[in-house]
Parts: C-alpha cells; structure tokens; sequence
C-alpha cells in the first residue's frame, strides 16, 4: 500500500518527476477512482523567500484552475496539503505526451499538426479570457489521448509558483521555464501576455510540422540567444501551405505585437489545415465504434449547421486574411521554392493582385478611349470594341476571384496570367492606338475644304 494523502488519496505510481514536483498515478479512495496526484514538495517550498504566500498562491490558483471547465483541461479535483508539502488531485489522462509523439514518428502530416495546434490554441484562449498565462507550452506539457482529443496541462502549477512579481524566478535568478519554448520578452524577464503563449504555440506547431525544435543549443544561454537574436530556419516541407507558413512566422515574431492579436485568431486560422490525413498510432478517429468524445462532437457539429465540405482537401476560407507577401523566416523562400501545390497557386495570385489594380484601371482608360471614339465619331465597330474589352477585364476579375488558393492544377492559373498579360499589353497598345485615331479624325474634321468654283 502506498502512502495516503489527506486520509483519501493513495499514490501508486509515479508518473514523471519535473522541475515544479512529480505527479503520480493514484487512487481516491473515497469515490474508487482513478485519478492523477502533483506533489511540490516541501524542499521547493522552503526554497522560496515567502513559503506562506506560496501555500496561499497554491491555494488559490488551483480554484481558478478548476473553474477552467474545458475538455482540453485536466479537471481539478481536489487540492490540499501534506507533511508540509501541497498536492493537487486531477482528472487522470491516458495517452502521451506531444513530445513523445514527435520522438516517435518524427515529423507529424500537416492535418494533424494543426489540429493539435488548433485544440491548444481553443485552451489557451478560454484560458487567456479568464486572465490566466500559461507561461510553460511544450510538448513535454500537451497531452494527446487516445481519442484525438488534446489535453493542455500544468496551468495552475506554472503560473501560481510565480511569487515574486511577473515572472517565475530560479534559486539561480533566471527565468523559469523550458529556453527551447520561452519568448523573447520572457527570456528577458519582462511581463508575460498572452501572446508570449502564442509565441511558445508557434514553437510547439513549429516542432510538429519539422519534427525538431525551432532552435537548439548546447546551453540555455546559447537558446535564449538564438530565440531573442535569429530568424528561424525555414521549414523544408513543400506539403505546408503558404498559409500556415505565414501564421508560424507571426506566431515566432521576436516582438509580441506583431504576433496574432489573439489565441481566438489563431484557432480560426488553423481550422482551415484541420482535414483527414491518414491514421495515427493509437488515435483512434471514429470508425466503427466512435469514442464518447466522438458522439457528443457529432451532435454539437450537426447542431452548429457546419457540416466540413467533402473530400479530404477543402477549400480553405481566407477572404478575411490578409494577402500576405511570399514569405522567409529568415531570407530564404518557404516551401522549396513554387513547386509546392499552394505555394505555386497562392504565389500566382499574388501576381495576379500586383498587376490586376494597375492593369484594371489602364484598362479602364482604354474602354473610354473606344468609347469616346466610338460615340464622339458614330464608329458602331469602337463601341463594340469597348464592350468586348470591358467584358474581357471583368472575366478576369471573375476569374481569379474563382481560383481556390490550394488548387495548382486548375488551368485557370496558367488562363488567368495569359489574360493578364494580354490585357496589360493590350492596354497600352490600344491607348496609343486611340490616341493616333482621334489625332487622324479631329485632323481630318479640320481640314479647311477648297472653294468650288
């Protein structure tokens, strides 16, 4: 029999040991259940320069921690103290770790990466609304569990054992935290923001898509260097979207305000990614026999009236994202350069919106350059003319307003640039032109005629 808590809870194996305590596997012998037991021990307590504001800190983060009633966070049962030390008494997850995960298959699809990023991003910013900074985001603190589902842990623990001020302080004086995950502000010691947990998403998604931390280092210090100082190397993935590609440079900007304003964004921008990709090890994705989590996300979908478009690439929604330009992280191209499906489509269309404002409106001169001749002169065939060139230009609008940004193959892209140029070309041409017919015609109109005899 192992040792008992507070007369209820039996611990019976330990589960992982970290710099803040260790959690066990354990049993609450009151309701015979299974559930999960974080121990700080009183060596970590009595390290602090305040230990009774710990105790107190302690106390009251884990009420804050379990009104977070979220199915992306552990559920907190109980909390208390013992032998001079504190527990607290969770709901126990079965699965394993992010960075388990990642030492195992390597490289994640693209599918599932942002779905794991997508449900942190939903945990982090009920989190975020309820004024709580996660402050440790690492895969070695994100749980996957055998339903898909994605659990984000340590919330209370990681931000109540900030007793001094802002930021988590060593018996060293650095900064507490993974260096690998950290922000650039909080490597310094500055305030922490929600966005300094966004910062830490971008590493974590960052690691998912590359299978290997955005930055590596013999020392922390060397990390800390490298997080506040370099440009990450770009991932070489033809298979991520310009779009995504885009959103982990944001995420991974040395300045906070230029992150996205908000995990909420963050979320939505990630769902467009979120598609089948294929089976992974002991996930279990519906099939035959859906999970519990399945049916009821079944029912709550249905009940929304989104139901995802076939096929297993939809078309993603980004008419509220800003066009962004092609994209480094630190000078080199994403992607491998355009012979990515949705890089070469994306980058097409952001020709396409270079050109297209300045070719409508020479475009636009042209069309009242024909009609101006057509009209002012009675020539039937200009007006015509300028008919079929405005109709010519409004297709094209049509026509890439068509082009879904992650289909390279459809010939539109290749129509569309023809066009372009076509019209670019034809612009000038034709204004010359009409230019010379009005000088020949308003010649001709003021030739003086000879007097007859």
């Amino acid at each position: 029999m192992g040792e008992v808590l507070a007369g209820r809870y039996e611990l019976a194996t330990p589960l992982g040991r970290g710099g803040m305590g260790q959690v066990w596997e354990g049993t609450d012998r009151k309701l015979g259940r299974r559930v999960a037991i974080k121990l700080v021990t009183n060596e970590q307590i009595a390290a602090r320069s305040d230990p009774s504001e710990l105790v107190r800190r302690f106390a009251r983060e884990a009420s804050v921690t379990a009104g977070l009633q979220h199915p992306g966070i552990p559920a907190v049962h109980d909390a208390g103290t013992y032998d001079g030390g504190l527990f607290l008494v969770m709901e126990l997850i079965e699965g394993y770790t992010l960075a388990d995960l990642i030492a195992e298959q390597g490289p994640l699809p693209v599918g599932w990466a942002a779905a794991m990023a997508a449900q942190m991003a939903a945990v982090l910013a009920v989190a975020h609304e309820r004024g709580l900074v996660h402050r440790d985001v690492k895969p070695q603190n994100v749980m996957l569990t055998r339903d898909g589902t994605v659990k984000v842990l340590d919330f209370g623990v990681a931000t109540v054992l900030d007793t001094t001020g802002a930021q988590r302080i060593t018996r060293t004086g650095e900064p507490v935290g993974t260096p690998a995950y950290m922000a650039p502000e909080q490597l310094r010691g500055e305030r922490a923001t929600p966005r300094t947990d966004l910062y830490a998403l971008g590493c974590v998604l960052y690691e998912l898509l590359a299978g290997e931390p955005v930055f590596e280092g013999a020392t922390p210090h060397v990390l800390s260097y490298r997080h506040m100082e370099e440009p990450p190397a770009p991932l070489q993935r033809p298979d991520v979207p310009l779009e995504l590609h885009w959103l982990i440079r944001q995420l991974l900007a040395k300045h906070p305000e230029q992150r996205p304003g908000g995990a909420r964004e963050v979320y939505e921008r990630l769902l467009m990614f979120v598609r089948a990709s294929g089976p992974l090890a002991d996930v279990e994705t519906g099939g035959a026999r859906p999970s519990a989590m399945h049916l009821y996300s079944r029912v709550l979908v249905r009940l929304s009236g989104f139901f995802p478009p076939p096929g297993p690439h939809p078309t993603p929604n980004t008419s509220w994202v800003p066009a962004p330009p092609r994209p480094s992280y630190g000078g080199a191209p994403l992607g491998g350069g355009l012979t990515g499906g949705l890089q070469r489509s994306t980058a097409w269309k952001l020709l396409h919106t270079v050109w297209a404002l300045p070719s409508l409106v020479l475009g636009f001169f042209t069309w009242v350059g024909f009609m101006y001749v057509g009209v002012r002169h009675q020539r039937v065939s200009w007006v015509m003319m300028g008919f079929g060139y405005l109709a010519l230009a409004v297709g094209l609008v049509w026509l890439l307003a068509s082009i879904p940004p992650e289909d390279a193959e459809d010939p539109r892209n290749f129509v569309g640039a023809v066009w372009l140029l076509a019209l670019w070309i034809a612009g000038l041409l034709h204004t010359a032109y009409v230019a010379v017919i009005r000088l020949r015609l308003r010649a001709a109109q003021e030739t003086p005629r000879p007097y007859g005899g």
